[in-house]
């Protein structure tokens, strides 16, 4: 998987007013995570923007610093409730040669046999956990769901990872399934049902009346 660039400025200033005036300045505030002490860092808010369309956990990302540079995955972020912004990121540095957890989405592919026959296609798990290689990561898991028929289910059991990938996620989740389309009510049963509800009314009324009668 094609690792991606961003510029890096290092800084020496973690406090929350320093943070405010580098969002101010058009940068994102961000810590790397690995092998040794933490490191502050800031990084281009237009840069990112443009380059990571979404948020991903399983992007290997290379920060340059000049005479520094991190390989790192994005292990968690803050993001403005309001405009969507991101508010500062907690990278991870990886090593080439040791395996790395993370998450990475799950795609639906393929019209089910089942939905056209009138099922419906359910897809419960968009992300796995998985175990590999940096070299190894891949971006997503494609799964192709056309053969599935109404009532058939596809499980993490069921998911064969690329070369070099283990999935660490509950093997019983579901990943998609078919079910069953919801009856509906037939109109003449419906029909037959408030019929006999108002039959029902009438005798209680006239039960009511002859009660009344007799009072009197």
């Amino acid at each position: 998987m094609e690792a991606k660039t961003l510029a890096t400025a290092l800084r020496s200033e973690r406090k929350k007013g320093a943070a405010r005036r580098l969002r101010r300045s058009g940068s994102i505030p961000a810590i790397v995570y690995g092998h040794g002490e933490p490191t502050a860092i800031s990084i281009d808010a237009r840069e990112f923007r443009t380059k990571f369309r979404h948020v991903s956990e399983s992007t290997i990302i290379t920060l340059d610093a000049g005479e520094k540079k991190f390989e790192v995955l994005i292990k968690d972020y803050q993001q403005d409730v309001v405009n969507g912004g991101i508010l500062h990121i907690d990278f991870y540095e990886i090593e080439a040669g040791k395996a790395v957890r993370t998450n990475i989405s799950v795609h639906i592919e393929g019209s089910p046999k089942g939905v056209r026959e009138g099922g419906i296609l359910e897809h419960p798990l968009y992300e796995l956990e998985i175990e590999c290689l940096p070299k190894d990561l891949p971006e997503d898991m494609k799964i192709d769901v056309s053969g599935l028929e109404i009532g058939d289910s596809l499980h993490v059991a069921d998911l064969q990872p690329p070369e070099g990938v283990t999935i660490l996620s509950n093997p019983d989740q579901v990943v998609a399934l078919v079910s069953t389309p919801r009856a509906e009510e037939e109109p003449e049963a419906a029909e037959e049902e408030e019929l006999a509800e108002g039959e029902e009314g009438v005798a209680e009324e006239a039960s009511e009346s002859g009660e009344e009668q007799e009072e009197e």
